[in-house]
């Protein structure tokens, strides 16, 4: 069972997060050859104030 954490800044619609999870799940199913019903997605989002790299805050 693949399960896949997309992990992004807060802020997205329903819409694109539903969009982003439908095309994510379609790759999954071709190249994994699995079952649609098998695939998991889930989002992590946090704020802006929340994300570094390098110690430096984003």
């Amino acid at each position: 069972m693949p399960i896949v954490n997309v992990q992004m800044y807060s802020g997205r619609t329903q819409k694109e997060k539903d969009r982003l999870a439908e095309a994510i799940t379609e790759d999954i199913v071709k190249i994994l050859k699995v079952d649609k019903q098998e695939v998991i997605i889930t989002f992590t989002e946090a704020s802006h104030g929340n994300w570094y790299a390098s110690g430096v805050r984003l």
